[in-house]
């Protein structure tokens, strides 16, 4: 629209306000005045649109400016480089990198691409035709873009790639396509794992040899054929170097085309039978076999005897027992195996008396805890066996003797006999040796018994007696000879043990070995302790301790106070003859 159309409206528009304004407002007799006045008006109108149009006019000017597509400045390349010499392994990245630039200082993104063809897509990431390696995220410009791919196994060894740069701008457009140049340049190389099937070994002596050999092999040949050695450990743990703990090593091969091979010697000491080993399988640019390690496998190493000594008894001392349980008798020695001290699989003691000697206490089935403690398993002593290297080492064999068992000194059955121990070696091989204690030791006499706690006569008047009923206690044997007792007493009273008033005398008790009848039988209580020839025969079973009664009786005077009346009667274990056992 011209300037003078405009304000012609914009009159027209002021002179309908006008009328209105006039028309709601004014007073109808100036209605009249308006509209003989409206010619002159117009007219005025008119000449001021015609005026007014002849003003110089502004015109809109317009350009679209195209998109220009960024430019790589540096680049592109493998970072770090990926051909024949150093390609990337299975399962590792290959990383792109390139700098570009925009003459519209637009953001881009780096697309390595598989072919050469490329679909820009605006803000969003270009696609490459033919499938991608990898895209960059937006990059502003003349900073430098990177993406990554993770090499497959599918993968070929050599691979081409295409780099482009396409702005991230609607109506975005891409670079042509570059594949840099030399070393880092396309293509990008794929190392792929050797095959590796079959291990196996030799046996040997201990100071041979054992030969390992591996089946395996390397198909890539980009430039000449992967090279493939073997690694062997005692375990898990390797690269190709060696061993991850060195002292795991047991040989590294050196590098051939297949089936590698490497020997291990054996120390003068190692242990015997199947030792396990683990085997990898490495290509010449390290890369290990999918299945390293092998499956877990062992080789085997002849087994030799070993030799048990030093078999000592109870520090060579006397065996003391303890009453009514048992008493820790400990045995020590030494074995030495070729094989190593770990070759040892059991190291077992028996404990026996002389009388009935090893070989019948040599078996599990053998056991009698009065004379023969067999194959008790022995324990190594800590610090004494250091390793596979160590031929010798200690042990302790803790038996646990019972209370009962046998005694061999003076004044029992089997004075003329006394207590001995051999130690049992067994290897991992089944093989066997022995050595006895080269000094026997006595089981001293344990003279000990177990006594009810209390005597009740019950209820009893004054100037009676218990009459043919009887009190009784039992006498158990818990030591490892027969038992007569000593018995002694005091006088009975209510304020026991003071006895300020009336008592019962001691003498008003009586005991036997047997039932009584109080006025027929039994014998006076005394203050003096007298032997009863109780004859409670030597326990030889802790389940069924072997035990006597003691029967008791009582009168009580007349004229005493009634009343609970106490005392305390002495019952000693004596060690009985030998023929009452």
């Amino acid at each position: 629209m011209q300037r003078g159309e405009a304000r012609f409206l914009e009159l027209g528009f002021f002179l309908l306000n006008c009328f209105a304004f006039s028309h709601i407002i004014v007073p109808m007799k100036r209605i009249s005045w308006l509209l003989e006045r409206l010619p002159a008006l117009v007219l005025l109108f008119v000449v001021g649109a015609i005026s007014y149009s002849v003003v110089a006019d502004s015109v809109t000017t317009q350009v679209t400016v195209a998109n220009t597509a960024p430019s790589i400045t540096a680049g592109p390349i493998e970072d770090p480089t990926s051909d024949a010499t150093t390609p990337t392994n299975v399962g590792n990245q290959v990383t792109f990198k390139a700098t570009a630039s925009d003459s519209n200082n637009d953001s881009y993104h780096l697309a390595i691409c598989k072919t050469n063809a490329i679909t820009p897509n605006g803000t969003s990431a270009p696609t490459c035709d033919g499938g991608s390696w990898c895209v960059s995220s937006a990059t502003a410009s003349t900073v430098e873009a990177s993406c990554s791919y993770t090499a497959l196994s599918g993968d070929a060894e050599s691979e081409a790639w295409y780099a482009f740069v396409c702005d991230s701008v609607s109506g975005s457009t891409c670079s042509s396509s570059s594949q840099g140049t030399g070393a880092s340049g396309s293509p990008f190389n794929v190392n792929h794992a050797p095959s590796f099937t079959v291990m196996s070994s030799t046996s040997a002596d201990p100071g041979g040899t054992i030969t390992f050999t591996a089946t395996a092999s390397d198909a890539d040949i980009d430039t000449t054929s992967d090279t493939v050695l073997l690694v062997v450990c005692s375990a898990a743990g390797a690269t190709s170097s060696g061993c991850t703990n060195p002292a795991d090593q047991l040989c590294i091969s050196t590098a051939v085309a297949s089936n590698p091979t490497c020997d291990y010697v054996l120390p003068a000491v190692h242990q015997s039978g199947d030792t396990s080993y683990y085997s990898y399988v490495y290509d010449s640019h390290n890369m290990g076999a999918t299945n390293n390690p092998f499956p877990a496998k062992t080789y085997s190493v002849n087994n030799v005897v070993s030799s048990v000594s030093t078999v000592v008894l109870n520090g060579a001392a006397d065996i003391s027992l303890t009453a009514g349980t048992t008493t820790n008798v400990i045995v020590t020695g030494s074995v030495t195996d070729a094989n190593s001290c770990q070759n040892i699989s059991t190291m077992q003691a028996s404990l026996y008396r002389s009388g009935v000697g090893y070989s019948a206490c040599d078996t599990v089935g053998e056991l009698n805890y009065n004379y023969c403690y067999s194959l008790v398993s022995c324990t190594v002593v800590g610090g004494t066996c250091t390793g596979s290297t160590d031929a010798s080492t200690d042990y302790t064999c803790t038996v646990s003797m019972q209370y009962h068992a046998d005694p061999t000194d003076i004044s029992t059955v089997y004075v003329a006999e006394n207590w001995l121990g051999t130690i049992l070696a067994t290897d991992s091989g089944a093989l066997t040796s022995t050595a006895e204690a080269v000094t026997a030791v006595e089981v001293s006499s344990l003279t000990a018994q177990s006594v009810d706690a209390l005597v009740s006569y019950g209820n009893i008047g004054l100037g009676e007696n218990t009459g043919a009923t009887n009190s009784s206690i039992s006498v158990t044997a818990v030591g490892n000879v027969g038992l007569d007792t000593d018995l002694s007493g005091v006088d009975m009273c209510p304020d026991y043990p003071t006895c300020a008033g009336d008592t019962i005398p001691v003498a008003n008790q009586k005991y036997s070995t047997a039932a009584f009848t109080y006025s027929l039988g039994g014998t006076a209580l005394s203050t003096i302790a007298t032997e009863v020839e109780l004859n409670v025969l030597k326990t030889t079973s802790d389940a069924t301790p072997a035990s006597k009664l003691l029967y008791w009786g009582i009168a009580i005077p007349a004229g005493i106070a009634p009343g609970t009346y106490t005392g305390a009667n002495n019952i000693t274990a004596v060690k009985g003859e030998t023929v009452n056992w």
